[in-house]
């Protein structure tokens, strides 16, 4: 938010920080919460809404996005601002550098010391700026409310915006929250205040990363996992915050997608995300645990079960009754094939009714309160293990994690179709642990061990999530079966068969794949060691 009016023309940086909650919202809620703001003791309105055109700057190759920064100047009247924002990443809250100044106009001149600045934090080394050009504008009618309560203050902007990026435009609507004085439970204190107003979400995207999404065509999409952002430098507290931030960031834009209507890779995705998260909890355990943590991995659990019929019934009907000639020629393959997709849409409308939910959206905002401050950062008993570097604890864990599965997975072959889940969930909690942890260790040859490390856990993990699928296509289908006997439609039982017959077929061959990527993957050496 603009906070350099009396500032002079090019008078340099104003090195500060920025504290912010932002949301997600209708517009109909922005009307209906400022509306009680109108109302609110401590809150008044600031003036008329105003118009603010922002156009943000970058090189041909999206330098200054790569490093988690932003450059962009601000007109608001006849008032130009530039501001340089660096992020170190967050959801919900966001906790920024920022450098403002007035500017002399919409076209960018960066002072030496801008220069100097920007050339630090992209590692160029001659101390030179890259060349920037417009990438994209951000158009806002923004209406702002200041809030005072004794020593805490407060600015709320609601947002009626749009991004222009290339041909395309993209509206879209934002409440933020930003912390002038006081302490940050205070500002927690006011979003929920405004929960109990409209339906608002807690925000993943900042301003400038809708508009470099909007511009790569991705706004909207769904999105996977990407790498992860644990670096060998951090403590333990911060590779938690990263990893957990990072999830909640790629739940939230798949969450998005599936506000719109059903979407079964934002499905996925989203469940991939809510694993992810849940793992986070489990793997850095006792030194995050506080009187909250249960609660809220309880929430996640809750969540990724509210989708799992849902992506359940995507998976089967892509694979089972999903050729267009099959069902053409079999009537009972056909009339599976349309008992199953009711069977989804309804579904999706279980799962729609828990995402709208005020359970699913305060869950969310749980998360990042206790993320900013839950008891966990500030207790006495884990402050060692918190500040401890990432590689030790991270070389502990795996360690761990690898014989819980090569102990759970003896005899692979042999074993019940309960107990290879079982199997399958060690490998999944190894995986993910794998996965979090794989910029960790860099020396030596541990790149090439965590390649192949991490590859032979990835064909050990389909082999026993196709068996686990055949499994639970197995009591689909009995069930299925069983209906259409009730109803008298024999070819519809029939076809229901057909599909446990052909799962059962490739349940051996998977097995013995399983028996040989465990074998290996016990002999492939630690790439942590």
């Amino acid at each position: 938010m603009d906070a350099v009016a009396d500032t002079q023309p090019d008078a340099g940086p104003l090195d500060g920080r920025e504290r912010e909650l932002k949301f997600e919202a209708a517009a109909t809620a922005l009307n209906r919460i400022g509306g009680a703001l109108r109302k609110t003791d401590g809150a008044a309105k600031r003036g008329v809404a105003t118009r603010l055109t922002s156009v943000y700057f970058d090189t041909a190759d999206q330098l200054l996005s790569r490093h988690g920064v932003s450059l962009r100047i601000r007109r608001k009247g006849r008032i130009y601002v530039q501001t340089i924002k660096r992020s170190s990443g967050g959801v919900g809250l966001f906790d920024r550098s920022e450098w403002e100044r007035r500017s002399r106009g919409p076209e960018l001149a960066l002072t030496v010391e801008e220069q100097t600045l920007l050339a630090s934090i992209l590692g160029r080394e001659d101390g030179s700026a890259p060349l920037l050009q417009p990438v994209f504008t951000v158009a806002a009618k923004r209406t702002v409310y200041d809030v005072r309560r004794g020593e805490f203050a407060a600015e709320i902007a609601l947002d009626e915006a749009s991004i222009e990026a290339g041909e395309a435009s993209h509206p879209f609507c934002e409440l933020e929250l930003e912390l002038l004085s006081g302490g940050a439970e205070e500002l927690f204190a006011l979003a929920r205040e405004l929960f109990g107003l409209a339906p608002i979400r807690v925000s993943a995207l900042a301003k400038s990363e809708r508009g470099y999404s909007a511009l790569a065509g991705q706004l909207g999409a769904p999105v996977k996992a990407g790498t992860s952002p644990i670096t060998p430098d951090m403590t333990v507290e911060e590779a938690f915050l990263a990893a957990v931030g990072d999830c909640l960031r790629q739940y939230r834009l798949n969450e998005n997608v599936l506000l719109a209507g059903p979407d079964p890779k934002a499905t996925h995705q989203a469940r991939v995300a809510l694993r992810r998260m849940r793992s986070a909890f489990s793997v850095f355990g006792a030194a995050i645990a506080d009187e909250r943590s249960v609660a809220l991995r309880d929430g996640l659990k809750w969540l990724a079960g509210a989708l799992g019929d849902a992506r359940d019934l995507d998976v089967f009907i892509e694979r089972h009754v999903s050729d267009a000639e099959a069902l053409a020629a079999d009537a009972g393959q056909a009339a599976l094939a349309a008992r199953l997709t009711k069977d989804r849409d309804a579904a999706y409308v279980a799962a729609a009714k828990a995402l709208q939910s005020p359970r699913s959206r305060e869950l969310m905002l749980d998360l990042v309160e206790w993320l900013a401050l839950g008891a966990w950062r500030s207790a006495p008993e884990t402050a060692e293990q918190r500040a401890a570097p990432i590689a030790t604890f991270a070389a502990d864990v795996l360690t761990k994690r690898r014989k819980k599965v090569k102990k759970s997975g003896k005899e692979l072959e042999s074993l019940s179709p309960y107990d290879r889940h079982q199997v399958r969930i060690e490998a999944k909690k190894l995986r993910y642990a794998t996965d979090f942890f794989e910029h960790v260790f860099v020396e030596g040859g541990a790149k090439k061990r965590y390649s192949a490390f991490s590859t032979g856990l990835a064909e050990l993990q389909e082999d026993l999530g196709l068996l686990n699928d055949i499994a639970t296509a197995r009591d689909l289908t009995r069930r299925l079966a069983h209906a259409a006997v009730k109803a008298g439609d024999a070819d519809q039982a029939f076809a229901a068969g057909v599909i446990a017959g052909e799962g059962q077929a490739r349940a051996a061959k998977l097995l013995s794949a399983a028996a040989k990527n465990f074998s290996a993957l016990m002999k492939a050496d630690p790439f942590w060691a």
